[in-house]
C-alpha cells in the first residue's frame, strides 16, 4: 500500500517536472524559489531599454523649452493682471460702500431739517394772512385738478391748467 502511494506521489511529481511547482499531499510547493538567470538577464535588457526610453523622453528640443517658457510667461502674465483687477474692484467696491454710507446720512440730515421746517410754520397764520392781508380766498371744488404722482416726486407747471381763468 505505500508503494502505491509513492507510486501516485511520483506519478503526479512527473506530471509538474518542467514546472516550478511539485504536489504532496494536499500542498503545493515551488521547486525553485528564485528566479533563474535568465529572468534577471531579461529585466536588465528591459531595464536598460526603460533607460534609453526615459532618457528620451527627459530630452526636449528647443521649440519646446521656447513654448513652455511663452506659456508659463502668459500663465504669470495673467495672474498679475488678474490680482490688478482685483484689487481694483476691491477698492472700487470700499468707495461704493463710502458713497452709499454719506448719501444715507445725507439723506437722513435733509429728512430732518424738512420735518424741523414743516413743524416750525403754522399752517393756521399762513391760512390767515393770505386770506386777510392778501385778499386771497379758498379754492372752490369746480377749481381743483388732481394729479397722480408716483413716488416722492412733484409737478411743475409750465403752462395755465387747462379750464383755469
Amino acid at each position: 500500500m505505500a508503494n502505491a502511494a509513492k507510486r501516485r506521489a511520483d506519478s503526479r511529481t512527473d506530471r509538474y517536472r518542467g514546472q516550478l511547482y511539485v504536489e504532496e499531499g494536499n500542498a503545493v510547493r515551488k521547486l525553485q524559489v528564485f528566479p533563474q538567470e535568465e529572468d534577471r538577464q531579461e529585466k536588465r535588457q528591459v531595464s536598460h531599454i526603460a533607460r534609453k526610453n526615459r532618457a528620451k523622453a527627459l530630452r526636449m528640443s528647443r521649440g519646446y523649452v521656447l513654448f513652455l517658457g511663452l506659456v508659463s510667461a502668459a500663465a504669470l502674465g495673467m495672474c498679475v493682471n488678474f490680482l490688478q483687477l482685483k484689487a481694483v474692484l476691491t477698492t472700487q467696491s470700499e468707495t461704493v460702500a463710502s458713497l452709499e454710507s454719506q448719501l444715507s446720512q445725507l439723506k437722513a440730515e435733509n429728512d430732518a431739517l424738512y420735518n424741523t421746517t414743516l413743524s416750525s410754520v403754522d399752517m393756521e397764520e399762513v391760512k390767515s394772512i393770505a386770506m386777510n392781508r392778501l385778499g386771497m380766498s379758498a379754492a372752490e371744488e369746480d377749481q381743483i385738478v388732481t394729479f397722480s404722482l408716483s413716488g416722492n416726486s412733484y409737478v411743475r407747471q409750465y403752462e395755465d391748467v387747462p379750464g383755469a381763468e
